[in-house]
């Protein structure tokens, strides 16, 4: 019984959680700081909601790309390297935007050195760290590890928000650039590869076969698909496009404080709407985690069910938001969208790893990454920005982003275990 196989003393994956939570802490907030600080570059120097957007989504493709450097890199020199690199690279950058005079200053500080070393830092090496370590409780690892990211929105984007009040905004971007670089590199310090590596099993549990069998996910832990074999198959593209509702997500993150102040909601209060929305994400993650797993291990079905109710709950919460015009139901949208958004932040990487096992998973996730941040992403917040200035509302963009929501659950539904195919003999 795997009861009998359990190795006795403390698990080294708990400590991989944690350094990934402490990753996600510091290097979500510096990521997301856009919503916060951009509002004060546009009273400062008067640079448009588009022309700043522009900036965010320099930081999303280049989040991505690099994010598919990261993979690599893990698989290479391993998750602590790769971090520790991210981490003086990703600092720089925030601190550099404490000197910023011209929007392409802003461009570069923000959209080029911060979201290069955000990259090979905080999101990816971590989370595909995380799912090496566990396969019984994949999906609520990764759920607390997550819930780093949520609450360093929660906890230290107000926290900046009151020292730009005190201080002014130049002084807060120096001050979280160094809160960046401590919290990345003790987190840095803790990883490891895998559990393999460290002399131990996923979860600290010695596979029992009988179970390998019985789940899908479990037997294709060891298969070792490469990006060619994965990008040949339609279940990885439909997991792709299972991704769209990105595009409503990122948009909403980086114009809620714009959104707010249409309605003249005062900034301290769109602040706090945004940390209640990133807060009903943070237990979105934990909700999802803890059911996905339990469900699976019950009645060994795929996290589906979970995904769907990610991606048609976002749908409706885009559709809800038109013509919002108030704090109560602005928070109200946010509240449902956050849950959803955050079901699927935990979920859809751990359905990955079911989909194509865990070997390469750095890599696979980069590429992933790639197609999903850099593109999808990418479009969010430009796309909100432009309709904005163009149509002095968000309903339009709020419409868009809920058709593509259910286009998400439509490619959820043609999603099948892929099929390793087999070398052929020689004749």
């Amino acid at each position: 019984m795997s009861s009998e196989r359990e190795k006795r003393g403390f698990f080294y994956g708990w400590v991989i959680v944690m350094a990934a939570w402490l990753a996600m802490f510091v290097g979500a907030a510096a990521s997301t700081s856009f919503a916060i600080f951009a509002p004060s570059l546009e009273d400062e120097f008067g640079w448009t909601r588009g022309a700043l957007s522009l900036g965010f989504t320099l930081n999303v493709i280049l989040a991505s790309i690099f994010g598919l450097v990261a993979g690599i890199l893990v698989d290479r020199i391993g998750p602590k390297r790769t971090v520790l690199i991210g981490a003086v690279i990703g600092s720089l950058g925030i601190t550099l935007l404490s000197q910023v005079n011209q929007i392409w200053h802003f461009y570069i500080f923000y959209g080029v050195i911060a979201s290069t070393g955000l990259a090979l830092s905080y999101w990816l090496p971590t989370v595909a760290t995380v799912r090496r370590w566990f396969m019984r409780r994949a999906a609520l690892a990764l759920s607390i590890a997550l819930t780093g990211s949520g609450l360093g929105i929660v906890l230290l984007l107000p926290g900046i928000n009151l020292m730009i009040d005190a201080f002014g905004w130049r002084t807060s971007y120096f001050g979280l650039g160094l809160i960046t670089l401590a919290g990345l590199i003790i987190a840095g310090m803790l990883l490891k590869k895998d559990p393999e590596s460290a002399g131990t099993y996923p979860d600290g549990i010695e596979p029992d076969p009988a179970e390998v069998a019985a789940r899908a996910d479990f037997s294709a832990r060891t298969e070792q698909w490469s990006t060619r074999e994965a990008l040949k198959t339609s279940s990885w593209w439909f997991l792709v496009g299972a991704q769209l509702y990105d595009i409503a997500l990122i948009g909403i993150l980086a114009h809620i404080i714009f959104w707010a102040e249409d309605m003249d909601i005062s900034r301290n209060t769109a602040v706090s709407i945004l940390s209640l929305y990133v807060l009903a994400a943070v237990f979105g993650r934990l909700f999802a985690g803890y059911f996905s797993d339990w469900y699976m291990a019950r009645f060994k079905i795929s996290r589906k069910p979970i995904l769907y109710f990610c991606t048609i709950g976002v749908g409706l919460g885009c559709f809800f938001a038109i013509g919002v015009g108030s704090a109560t139901s602005l928070l109200l949208v946010c509240l449902l969208i956050g849950f959803c958004y955050g079901t699927g932040l935990t979920v859809f990487p751990t359905y990955l790893g079911d989909l194509f096992g865990v070997m390469n998973m750095p890599t696979l996730f980069g590429v992933m990454g790639l197609a999903v941040g850099g593109l999808f992403a990418s479009i969010g917040p430009v796309l909100y920005g432009f309709i904005h200035d163009a149509t002095e509302s968000y309903d339009v963009a709020f419409i868009i982003a809920g058709i593509l929501c259910l286009v998400s659950a439509v490619s959820l539904l043609l999603i099948k275990v892929p099929v390793k195919k087999k070398a052929l003999p020689p004749s």
